[in-house]
Parts: structure tokens; C-alpha cells; sequence
């Protein structure tokens, strides 16, 4: 049985009067991450008009994992794709019922399987015959969601020309185990994004021809389809999987998320801790470079994957907002004492004071989720608003202490 959560402390109020208010109280002792429940609505209402009715939306809880976004995601009605225990107990902490959850990560312990089982969430994604094996030893009622992947550079999932029927004989011989879906993980193209498009054809063209070859070979319909990495796929491509299954009105259609229900809903405070000045020739020379330190970094909220290419909004510590200005080229660096903590290498900004405000948008997808305590700093705290009266409704019945 899963313990109740703890109640969510939310400021009744916009993320902009918070972020205010922080700034006139003289907040920089630690980076502060304001999670917004407002965008989260509005980006689920984007995401809704995207899919249109033929999908259902998925959550993989790694990519923001904080209980008010598990919370809200709950009660707006998505389901989840979980990777460990601990995921699966912070989505059943909600309150959702196991029907509405995936164990997605296709290699798993015999300690996660069991608690999947103890707790009745019966859809497993596996992808090569050992892995069903070792669900199947463990869970025999477990429903089995088959990886597939579209190249050779994907870490998961078994190829569909080499290793799929070899895989549904397996399944059939076997008469126990229960083949519930396919899943594919679209191949993201970042160089190429107008690409993505093609991308999806060919998985709709993997998934038709698995669905083709299980029926050859006896097995029963497969009545699933997941696809992921479907954030930027545009909106008229999308119509290509409804058009593509519309003879098989009972194909469950699942799109699993990444970024674009959380992403927006975070901004970043963090402040100036120091600075060096490196000018030509000594200190009466022109400025070369402005070296920031801020109390932030790549083992906090940024990605280290991800460079920062945007400008971010400038607060003097009195709480005066710059605009464009005289600027100096500028690096921006975190705090800790390794020399690959850089967050932005080369960005334009004004000259800035010890005690000044940076603010980052756009923070909410996986930073604080793969933060840690390297040298000792601590983990960004984050802090949650709601200033909408249909978002507070939303999260009321989660017995959330509302702060003023």
C-alpha cells in the first residue's frame, strides 16, 4: 500500500508577482525554480488540439518528476510511462490507478517486476525473447509491450526485420504470454527537423507490418500502438497515424510525451555570486570577456546536454529590469569547482553587479530531475504557483496548502 503524499504547498498567485516578489526580497543564496501549474494547463490544451481524439497522452515521469506536476498531469487524465519503483510509486501516490501506467523501461529487476505485479500494472515493455522470459517467470499475468526500434543506434528495442518473429513465435509457442502492444521511439533528427515527418511514416510502416506479420502468424490482434519522441512532430503529419490505422477503430493509440508539457512551466532566478574581467592587455585595456558565476550549473537545473543560446532576462538587484543596452561578450558559468560547469560560452550582456538577477525561461524539462549535490551545493529549490481559478481547482482534492 502506498503512502498518501505529502499536501503541496502552492502560492495562490501568477508566476510573475512570485518571481517579484523573490527579487525584492533579496533572494541569492540559492537558484530558485518557479514551476507555473497555469502552463502546464495550457500546454496540455496545445497538446490535446495537436492529437485531436485519436490519441491518449503518456507521461514519463523522468523528465519532471516534481508531485505537483505528477499531481496535476493525474488529474488532467494522462497515464504514465514509468521506469523504476520509484516512479511507480509516485504516480500510484496520486492516486492513479495501475490501468493508467506502463513499466516502459524495457530492462527491468526482478525487485521492479514484482512490485509491478504486487500492485497490479500489468502493461511491461520488454524488447528480445530473454527479457519476456524473465517477466514471464515473475508475473505471468503481465501483458507484454514490445520495443521496436528504427536503427541500430538506438540503445532499445529489437529490430523488425531480424528480431520480431522470431519474438512472436516465441510468444505464440509459449500460449501464456499476452503480446498487449508495440512501441517505437521515433529517431530524432535535431540537424533535420523537417525530417520528422518521413520519420513517422516509417514507424506507422514498422507498426503495420508487425500488426501484419502477428496476424500471419496466428497471433491474436495486437490492440496498442505507442509512439514517442512526437513533441515536434507538426500537426498536419500527425494525421498520417489516425489515416494510416482508420480500419481498426479499436487500436488504442498511445503518444508518449518528452518535453512539451512541462518545458515552458518553469523559470529560472539565479543571481550573480562573482565575476572576472579580462581585458586586452592588462587592466586599462579594452574588455575581452566578462566571466559570470552564478548559483546554478550544469549539476543543477541545466541540462548538460543542452547549450543555453537564449538571453536571458536581466533584474538589477533593486529590481530595475534591463533592456537592450551597451553589452559585453559574456561567459556564464556554474559553481561548482569542476571547469566543465559552463553554462553558456559565449552570450551578450550588459555588465552585471554581484547580487544581480538572471532569469532563465523554458527550465522545466529534466534539469532539477538530474541535479545533485556534487562539492556540496544544494539542489535548486523550486517553488509552485497557481493563480488560475480552473487550475486550483484542479489540484484542490490533493489537499494542497495554499500559500498567500
Amino acid at each position: 500500500m502506498e503512502s498518501s503524499p505529502e499536501p503541496l504547498s502552492v502560492f495562490a498567485t501568477t508566476k510573475a508577482l512570485l518571481l517579484k516578489r523573490f527579487v525584492a526580497q533579496g533572494h541569492t543564496e540559492t537558484s530558485l525554480n518557479i514551476l507555473d501549474l497555469d502552463e502546464i494547463v495550457h500546454s496540455h490544451h496545445r497538446a490535446m488540439a495537436r492529437f485531436g481524439s485519436f490519441a491518449t497522452p503518456y507521461y514519463p515521469p523522468g523528465v519532471n518528476n516534481h508531485p505537483a506536476v505528477l499531481a496535476l498531469l493525474s488529474k488532467l487524465g494522462l497515464g504514465f510511462s514509468c521506469a523504476s519503483i520509484a516512479e511507480m510509486g509516485a504516480v500510484l501516490g496520486t492516486g492513479v490507478p495501475p490501468q493508467r501506467i506502463i513499466l516502459a523501461h524495457p530492462v527491468k529487476s526482478p525487485d521492479t517486476i514484482l512490485y509491478a505485479k504486487q500492485q497490479d500494472i500489468q502493461r511491461i515493455v520488454c524488447d528480445s525473447v530473454q527479457e519476456i522470459t524473465k517477466v514471464q517467470r515473475l508475473y505471468p499475468t503481465a501483458k507484454i509491450i514490445l520495443r521496436l526500434r528504427m536503427c541500430v543506434t538506438q540503445k532499445f528495442g529489437c529490430c523488425p526485420y531480424n528480431d520480431v518473429e522470431e519474438i512472436l513465435h516465441y510468444i505464440k509457442s509459449s500460449q501464456t504470454v499476452t503480446i498487449e502492444g508495440i512501441h517505437i521511439a521515433l529517431l530524432q533528427t535535431p540537424s533535420a527537423p523537417s525530417l520528422l515527418g518521413e520519420t513517422l511514416q516509417k514507424a506507422i510502416h514498422i507498426a503495420q507490418d508487425v500488426f501484419n506479420l502477428a496476424h500471419a502468424l496466428g497471433c491474436p490482434d495486437i490492440p496498442e500502438l505507442i509512439l514517442s519522441g512526437m513533441d515536434n512532430v507538426p500537426p498536419a503529419e500527425l494525421q498520417q497515424i489516425p489515416a494510416a490505422f482508420y480500419h481498426d477503430p479499436t487500436l488504442r493509440i498511445i503518444i508518449e510525451t518528452d518535453r512539451q508539457l512541462v518545458e515552458s512551466a518553469v523559470t529560472l532566478l539565479a543571481s550573480v555570486q562573482s565575476k572576472r574581467v579580462i581585458r586586452l592587455g592588462g587592466t586599462d585595456g579594452p574588455v575581452l570577456e566578462i566571466m559570470y558565476f552564478i548559483n546554478d550549473g550544469r549539476y543543477g537545473s541545466f541540462e548538460w546536454w543542452n547549450a543555453v543560446d537564449k538571453r536571458p532576462a536581466v533584474i538589477r538587484s533593486d529590481g530595475t529590469v534591463l533592456h537592450a543596452g551597451l553589452a559585453y561578450p559574456s561567459s556564464l558559468w556554474g559553481q561548482s569547482c569542476d571547469s566543465a560547469d559552463i553554462i553558456c560560452e559565449r552570450i551578450e550582456l550588459p555588465e552585471l553587479e554581484i547580487g544581480d538577477y538572471l532569469v532563465f525561461s523554458g527550465m522545466g524539462a529534466y534539469g532539477v530531475t538530474l541535479a545533485s549535490r556534487f562539492n556540496g551545493f544544494p539542489i535548486p529549490e523550486t517553488v509552485v504557483c497557481a493563480g488560475q481559478s480552473t487550475t486550483k481547482a484542479l489540484i484542490e482534492s490533493t489537499g494542497t496548502r495554499w500559500l498567500s
